[in-house]
């Protein structure tokens, strides 16, 4: 399928997309905490609240930073934990929250695998990242916890919804 925008806009929306990867990934990374107990937090919530075999319903944990303020909210239909390396879930949502709430992202995916020893999240039945300046879907998903890097593939579809600041046009005023 061709595009019937201009070349210029093409690059300007390419541009952009990429801009709000990198933006998410920069974002991610800053949310994290600089200890390395930290970075383990996750797996160490699910190792703890998850024995293997058995199936959870109403799944919830949140995470929160050294001044009690919280930093992400996993929650979960139903969570199982398959052996020692690895967790299944299903109706999966990854909320983390930023200082600014403009910055919150969302990460929703319909069934998940998250991988305890590798501390990466696998959703292949498709899955949406949402913040307040874009909506991000693909067939595939996969996410390193510890690079903060995500790759979305297959049928990706990439909504941004106020493009002004890297455009420079203006709103038209209201009558």
């Amino acid at each position: 399928m061709r595009s019937s925008l201009p070349s210029a806009d093409r690059r300007l929306l390419r541009a952009t997309c990429i801009a709000g990867l990198i933006a998410a990934g920069v974002w991610c990374a800053q949310a994290q905490q600089p200890e390395e107990k930290a970075k383990n937090s996750l797996a160490d919530g699910i190792v703890q609240s998850v024995p293997v075999g058995v199936e959870n319903k109403g799944f919830v944990l949140p995470s929160f930073d050294s001044a009690g303020r919280r930093t992400s909210l996993i929650t979960a239909g139903v969570v199982r934990r398959v052996d020692d390396q690895r967790l299944y879930a299903e109706q999966f949502t990854w909320q983390q929250f930023a200082v600014d709430p403009s910055k919150n992202l969302r990460i929703d995916l319909p069934t998940a695998f998250y991988n305890l020893t590798t501390s990466t999240l696998r959703g292949m039945q498709g899955g949406k990242v949402t913040r307040s300046d874009f909506q991000l879907e693909g067939q595939r998903f996969f996410f390193d916890t510890r690079t903060n890097q995500a790759t979305v593939e297959g049928n990706i579809r990439m909504v941004i919804f106020d493009t002004s600041p890297k455009s420079g046009e203006k709103k038209p005023a209201k009558p």
